[in-house]
């Protein structure tokens, strides 16, 4: 399956960037993982097999991206600048807490937490797509659950 690409970007935007966001917790950051996510996208040859493959290599690729920018000089040499979201409601308010504290958590714990708990994939799915085991990808999950 070849994916139309605008078709692709509407309906997996927001995965996309919000996964960007809770790995790198700038929205700048996000911004340019978006971009070189769908810009990897658009000069990818293979066919998918399906609509699950093409959102799994989507998810697989940003994180990939996110882990190349943590790594590079930018990040470790770029000042940062607070960027205070103000939220007028609980429910934004509880929606941030969850989100510091999902971003807080180590990189191995992340990733499970949010392919299952944000995604909804299985513990199945998420080891295939972090390419372990099943025992791991439930452990690191249970962890991450103890650690929030």
């Amino acid at each position: 399956m070849k994916p139309n690409f605008e078709e692709t970007v509407d309906k997996y935007g927001d995965l996309v960037y919000k996964t960007a966001y809770l790995y790198s917790g700038t929205f700048s950051d996000s911004e340019d993982i978006f971009q070189e996510t769908f810009l990897k996208l658009s000069s990818h040859k293979r066919e998918f097999r399906d609509e699950e493959h093409l959102k799994a290599w989507l998810i697989r690729v940003t994180v990939n991206f996110c882990k190349m920018l943590h790594r590079s000089a930018y990040s470790r040499y770029k000042a940062e600048l607070d960027e205070n979201i103000t939220s007028e409601s609980n429910d934004a308010l509880e929606k941030q807490t969850v989100t510091e504290a999902v971003m807080k958590l180590p990189e191995s714990y992340r990733l499970p937490v949010l392919l299952y708990y944000y995604y909804g994939y299985s513990c199945d799915e998420t080891a295939k797509i972090r390419a372990c085991r099943k025992d791991k990808a439930q452990t690191c999950k249970d962890c991450a659950q103890k650690r929030t």
